[in-house]
């Protein structure tokens, strides 16, 4: 059994990740920046605070790294490519955890979306201030912390804490009020559960794994992901539509992600979104 410090563990993906472990035997501590919940008990700002503190005074063997702070927050200022407070923030915080196991959960964005099907060893090429600072952040990690894996996702969804993510939650609230809603049948992603995430970060965890691994859920276009969830959930899925990508736009056309390494580290392929909502 292990000692896990889960920051973000208040948060859509933190939980359901704080609850696996548990479940695997494992000694959770989880962190909450504004409002704690029943796995996030210990206060932690990214912005102000060192994660180091936390480290020793729980005396942890491993950190998860699940929030979103990439997005930004109060004290960005966003001036520059990934801002000088995220920096200093990122530095800290990675600074914090170079003794100890790290999981860092990253994201597709790093990718501009014109490939698709992006391998682990792929170039990276942020197209947006999200981007560049989940690269950022995965540069230290990789740069400082010699124990650390980096998991890449793409479009979380399902339940986590019996609650239904945002995307599908909007969705389900349009087509229950008999409204139509239209998405985009050519824009693609690797829609991962976060049941399947929060399990893989629980076997990196235990792994001595390192480096990037992708969670290559099946590569599905945005209006089939909306579709197939909403006909799993049993609501009229006749009333998502189909929508194509403006011409005059800029779009990640497609953010699916392949991996020469995630089943035979992990132990188990990625479901589709009927699969694994009708598994809920």
């Amino acid at each position: 059994m292990a000692g896990v410090l889960v920051v973000g563990a208040s948060g859509f993906l933190g939980r359901a990740v704080a609850a696996e472990l548990r479940e695997g035997g494992h000694r959770v501590v989880g962190t909450y920046c504004s409002t704690p919940g029943p796995e996030a008990s210990a206060r932690f700002d990214f912005w102000m605070d060192d994660v180091g503190t936390l480290v020793g005074e729980h005396d942890v063997d491993a950190v998860v790294f699940a929030a979103a702070v990439e997005y930004g927050g109060e004290a960005d200022t966003g001036e520059a490519a990934t801002g000088p407070d995220f920096e200093r923030a990122a530095e800290r915080f990675v600074a914090g955890c170079t003794d100890r196991r790290l999981v860092y959960v990253s994201s597709a964005a790093v990718f501009d979306g014109s490939e698709g099907r992006y391998a682990e060893d792929a170039d990276r090429s942020p197209v947006d201030e999200y981007g560049r600072r989940l690269v950022a952040m995965e540069d230290l990690v990789e740069a400082t912390c010699r124990d650390a894996a980096i998991l890449r996702t793409s479009y979380l969804f399902g339940f986590s804490a019996g609650r239904l993510d945002d995307r599908l939650a909007r969705t389900r609230e349009a087509v229950t009020a008999g409204d139509a809603v239209a998405y985009f049948t050519d824009m693609y992603k690797s829609p991962l559960a976060v049941t399947e995430a929060a399990e893989t970060v629980r076997v990196l965890v235990e792994s001595g794994a390192t480096g990037v691994v992708h969670a290559p859920a099946p590569r599905t276009s945005v209006y089939e992901f909306h579709r197939d969830a909403m006909r799993a959930l049993g609501y009229d899925a006749s009333l998502v539509e189909r929508d194509a990508i403006p011409e005059d736009g800029e779009f990640a056309v497609d953010r699916s992600l392949s991996s020469d390494r995630f089943e035979s580290l992990v132990g188990f392929e990625p479901s589709g979104v009927t699969d694994a909502l009708e598994d809920t």
